[in-house]
């Protein structure tokens, strides 16, 4: 008969002592090589793409070369209502910019002839700080007489244009008004 070995198998148990120590070890390396390549990617800086939008891609080809450009992507992301008011109206009060008001031969912003209380001119315009601060307060106005129902280039001309009286205005240049401002807000709005 022949006799039977006895093989001794090691076991790697993981609750064991020995396997509790193996385990926190492996996790100790893989955390510190870890750390050590998060602090290598920290001194890389991620760019996010943004892509523009319909609107913004529609506004930038109208607005092309002018200086009422670099407000695009603002303008664009106002509701689409405002956002053709802020370019139809600036087109007509000031050329998208090239006729504007300055302020210690600073440039304003003011691309719509607006007269608020703020940093305002020698003539009652208010001079923005950043065409991001010119469109925000521009375009609250504009937003607060569309709730008005002020909503059509008629409407807007006796808000925007006359305030709210155009009596002692040119009836033609009334007029006038709400043809160009409508040509420019058709071509945004649509």
């Amino acid at each position: 008969m022949r006799k039977k070995k006895n093989k001794k198998r090691l076991k790697f148990n993981w609750v064991s002592s020995r396997g509790s120590l193996v385990g926190f070890l492996i996790l100790a390396i893989i955390g510190t090589i870890g750390l050590v390549i998060g602090e290598k990617l920290k001194k890389y800086e991620y760019a996010t793409i943004k892509f523009p939008t319909a609107m913004e891609r529609k506004i930038s080809v109208m607005v092309a070369g002018q200086p009422i450009a670099e407000m695009t992507t603002f303008i664009a992301e106002k509701d689409k209502t405002v956002a053709a008011y802020l370019v139809a109206i600036a087109k007509k009060e000031s050329n998208w910019g090239k006729f504007s008001p300055q302020k210690n031969n600073k440039n304003c912003y003011n691309y719509w002839g607006y007269r608020g209380t703020y940093n305002q001119t020698d003539s009652g315009y208010s001079c923005f700080d950043s065409p991001q601060q010119a469109i925000d307060v521009v375009g609250k106005r504009i937003s607060d007489l569309v709730n008005k129902n002020v909503d059509t280039p008629k409407a807007m001309a006796l808000a925007w244009k006359c305030g709210w009286d155009c009596s002692g205005h040119d009836p033609a240049s009334v007029t006038k008004w709400v043809s160009d401002v409508n040509f420019y807000y058709q071509k945004v709005y649509n």
